[in-house]
């Protein structure tokens, strides 16, 4: 094989030699002369070698999973067969059953004795892992619900950011808006496959990642750096890859959150929110990324609990809208897989809808899964009395169900449910996806203004975070090895500041990291006191580097400083990278995903 493709590029190289042409982008150019055949088999030799390059990457990169794998294809004839058979022996209550996944929390979920009841004897679908679940308590638990289950469950996981978590050897990857500057597709793939890998050996099956959304509001707060970026075709690009990188390693991926979460600023876990503009304005920008990902054939599509006044004219979340889910996901894009609703206790539905209207409209709609409620045995009767009164037909659960139970058969659990003990363990032995994760820090870091760079003299290092912050503030303060280290809370009081100017005034150059992680419930914007921590520095004379490591807009609500430089995540793994920028020791290779705007 290796040898064929050298072969291949070297006849290429050796006819543009022989006929003074230039290799373009798609081959030879033409000349006279030169044969149609001939260009063609140039382009086939440029493609194939392309291909073996993209390859030979993603084995190095991925050389610490070797032996690790559990992907294995499963024909869609044989998918389907087995979902037709199982589909054959169900009761109606059972099928009802499959369209729910709950928390595996099961303090929350009402009447349950026991996580195994749920599996055994209601007939759950499957459940929702916690994000920080320990991965060999995970194991255990999905291993023994697995076992218990009549249908094989589906395991879900908001992995968007990797496995890993303090305290594990899984790996913590950074955010996706940090593959997006990095533009490279093979990063992201990488990305999507060492979580697949990670994922399965603790028995989770689905990611609930990518986010295919595009951040074209700056004032987001639950998006933000979870996406790719603001340019369509960029998010599209990257979602694709990173699908294609976890399908092919033995998880089903999952765009989110369909038609488009990008453009409000309104968090929908907290209250309902609305996007605005046109019909051509969203299939331009939301829809833009799903016609490119969706090629990649996600086993999941996750729907937004907001209002798309492109297709709807009554105030409704896309989860209850007919037009969304089915007239243009299904009809117009083409989409069969899985649609799972977002989160169906989330403020932006429980506060405005009954539990009725939770259960009900998102099947009417064109969904297939009911996510996360805490009451699923009487959601269940609910869909039943629905079915039981004609307002929903037993074939239109046959549908859904079908779909999950292909989406099942598609994970090989229809033969294999259970994972390894042993196999965790060794995973577990190192950090098997450092190198994916230190590439996308390294390629995602972004000099916008480079004054004052490389460091020189007498460095103050001045750092706050809407977070706990302390490892990846660590992690910096040893790798800048500043003269002076200064850490202000969240409100950067203003005695604090006082302190932090004091530290500038004393050095060469001041270094002011903002450490602003984007999740539910710590908001990523600027307080004022971190506003005037900036002002506060910048007035000290001192020249200031601003360094950003998270929510990048912020970097656009201060005052202009010397230098800005941006890292979109705040991990330890990018305040290395962001550290060794600053210090010179590599070129920051980054493009900024998003635009900045005062």
């Amino acid at each position: 094989m290796t040898d064929s493709l050298l072969s291949g590029r070297l006849a290429v190289a050796l006819l543009c030699a022989l006929l003074a042409l230039p290799l373009a982008a798609a081959g030879c150019a033409e000349a006279e002369g030169h044969s149609a055949a001939e260009i063609a088999a140039a382009e086939r030799a440029r493609v194939a070698a392309a291909a073996a390059r993209a390859a030979a990457r993603q084995d190095s990169l991925l050389a610490g999973y070797r032996g690790f794998d559990v992907a294995r294809q499963v024909p869609d004839a044989e998918a389907r067969a087995w979902a037709d058979s199982v589909l054959a022996t169900l009761t109606l209550d059972q099928k009802i059953g499959q369209l729910f996944i709950v928390d595996m929390k099961a303090g929350w979920i009402v009447g349950a004795r026991s996580l195994t009841q749920i599996a055994q004897d209601w007939g759950i679908g499957g459940f929702h892992v916690a994000r920080n679940a320990q991965p060999a308590t995970a194991l255990r638990t999905t291993n023994r619900l697995q076992e218990a289950a009549p249908v094989p469950l589906f395991f879900t996981a908001d992995f968007e950011h990797g496995t890993g978590q303090p305290n594990t050897a899984f790996t913590e990857l950074p955010a996706a808006m940090a593959i997006g500057a990095g533009r490279d597709a093979a990063l992201a793939e990488a990305a999507g496959a060492a979580t697949a890998i990670e994922a399965r050996a603790m028995g989770v099956n689905v990611l609930f990642a990518p986010t295919a959304d595009v951040n074209n509001n700056p004032d987001n707060p639950i998006i933000n750096t979870r996406s790719f970026g603001e340019d369509p075709r960029l998010v599209g690009e990257m979602a694709a890859a990173w699908t294609r990188g976890a399908q092919r390693h033995g998880a089903l991926a999952t765009l989110k959150h369909f038609p488009g979460h990008g453009n409000t600023d309104t968090d929908t876990h907290v209250d309902f929110a609305s996007v605005p503009g046109t019909w051509e304005m969203m299939s331009r920008t939301e829809l833009a990324p799903y016609r490119i990902a969706l090629d990649e054939r996600p086993g999941f599509v996750m729907s937004a609990h907001l209002w798309m006044r492109a297709l709807d004219d009554e105030t409704m979340p896309a989860t209850f809208s007919r037009r969304a889910l089915t007239d243009v996901l299904r009809d117009s894009l083409g989409y069969d897989g899985i649609v799972t609703t977002d989160a169906i206790h989330m403020g932006a539905l429980k506060k405005n809808y009954s539990f009725t209207e939770r259960m009900l409209r998102p099947i009417e709609a064109g969904a297939d899964i009911i996510l996360n409620t805490y009451d699923p045995r009487a959601g269940i009767r609910t869909i039943r009395q629905a079915v039981d009164s004609g307002r929903i037909s037993e074939a239109r659960i046959d549908q859904s169900v079908r779909r999950i139970l292909i989406g099942k058969a598609r994970l090989n659990l229809h033969r294999q449910r259970t994972a390894s003990p042993a196999r965790l363990s060794e995973m577990l032995t190192e950090v098997r996806g450092a190198p994916v994760a230190r590439e996308i820090a390294a390629a995602s870091i972004t000099e916008v203004r480079g004054g004052a760079l490389p460091l020189r003299g007498r460095v103050a290092l001045v750092q706050t975070a809407n977070f706990d912050a302390g490892r990846v503030m660590t992690a910096l303060e040893r790798d800048l090895a500043p003269a002076s280290r200064t850490r202000l809370s969240r409100a950067a009081g203003a005695s604090e500041r006082r302190r932090a100017a004091r530290a500038a005034r004393a050095a060469d150059v001041a270094v002011v990291a903002l450490h602003l992680k984007v999740l539910q419930g710590a908001d990523p914007r600027l307080t004022s006191g971190q506003r005037a921590l900036v002002e506060a520095l910048v007035d000290t004379g001192t020249p200031v580097v601003l360094a950003v490591l998270g929510n990048p807009y912020s970097a656009a609500r201060v005052p202009q400083t010397d230098g800005l430089i941006l890292g979109y995540d705040p991990g330890p793994r990018s305040a290395t990278a962001l550290a060794d920028v600053l210090r010179g020791r590599r070129a920051a290779t980054g493009t900024l995903p998003v635009t900045l705007r005062p």
